[in-house]
């Protein structure tokens, strides 16, 4: 045994802006069980700088440098990777864990389940909080899913309010590193964005337990998607396509699909999408009006969306209109 219980493991990629903040978060709460682990997809900015100064004065911070970018779902595995802790907490190199997370984990870790999902605080850019956000119902307390057994796995999707329930949000999520090794790693899936999801997914469904922690861990950047650079048409589709092709391919039962789709709905509402349809392109629209059909969407919901995103008036007064909804 090398002693190591936990890896922290960071994926990066050109967030020297922020990957200060997130180790500054860890080594206020280091111990020598834990490592903290950064795979760099070849940044081209100051995040080398930013971790190696870490490096020099914490040496259980392992620096991994990558000949390239290879996105979220290559860059994650490869950073697993190069960790020897027993659990790997998967963390964004923007999020910040909250004072007293390390030790609350590693207690938790003593349980031994396969995956433990943690909540997380909304926040602006600038970390100030905004609001807790819990994956589950907010009367769920702790409790521990085992998604071998169809009934409890449709009780998770029924109690589930969002997609982070459903191991989009990687830093929620710590993870015993034989079992991610142990489980289906289908190529096909790479390049979604969310192939990690599926690696969960086969975990759980194999028997894996999930614990989940009511209790919230991270403080996360609610407005820094790096998803969004290719538009935020696109962004929305990385989320319907994603789950579409994955739930298709590892569930054969249609309540558990559609229980699935009411989960996306809940993460996506259906008003938040009129500001959108102001913003994008009619061809870019096209593709979105696809799948909310696919998702369930009603006929009502996609009238109302299309007549009040077309009206300026309307959309300039949005934020008033989410007001009431929220």
């Amino acid at each position: 045994m090398n002693g190591v219980t936990l890896s922290i493991c960071i994926p990066t990629y050109n967030f020297g802006e922020f990957i200060g903040e997130t180790l500054e978060s860890i080594v206020s709460q280091l111990s020598d069980d834990v490592e903290v682990i950064i795979g760099d997809g070849n940044s081209t900015d100051n995040t080398e700088q930013i971790v190696r100064d870490y490096q020099s004065r914490y040496h259980n911070i392992k620096y991994c440098k990558f000949e390239e970018k290879g996105g979220i779902d290559v860059d994650l595995i490869k950073t697993i990777e190069k960790a020897t802790g027993e659990y790997c907490w998967l963390l964004s190199s923007d999020d910040v864990l909250i004072p007293g997370a390390l030790e609350y984990i590693l207690e938790a870790t003593k349980l031994g389940h396969a995956i433990y999902l943690c909540n997380r605080v909304d926040c602006d850019r600038e970390l100030k909080a905004m609001k807790t956000r819990h994956w589950l119902d907010e009367s769920q307390e702790d409790g521990v899913f085992d998604f071998s057994l169809e009934t409890e796995l449709k009780n998770y999707l029924k109690l589930s309010r969002g997609l982070g329930a459903l191991f989009s949000f990687i830093s929620s999520i710590i993870v015993r590193r034989a079992e991610w090794v142990s489980a289906s790693s289908n190529t096909d899936y790479l390049g979604c964005n969310y192939a990690h999801v599926h690696r969960f997914f086969s975990i759980a469904k194999n028997g894996g337990r999930l614990k989940y922690i009511k209790r919230p861990m991270i403080l996360a950047r609610h407005y820094n998607d790096s998803f969004t650079t290719k538009g935020l048409a696109n962004r929305f589709c990385i989320d319907f396509d994603g789950y579409e092709i994955i739930t298709k391919e590892l569930f054969n039962d249609l309540v558990i699909i559609e229980l699935v789709k009411t989960v996306m709905r809940r993460e996506h509402k259906w008003y938040l999408f009129i500001a959108l349809k102001h913003r994008v392109s009619k061809t870019d629209w096209i593709e979105l009006e696809s799948r909310f059909i696919s998702y369930g969407y009603n006929s009502l919901q996609l009238l109302l969306i299309s007549l009040l995103g077309s009206s300026k008036l309307f959309v300039s007064n949005v934020r008033r209109i989410r007001r009431i909804f929220t």
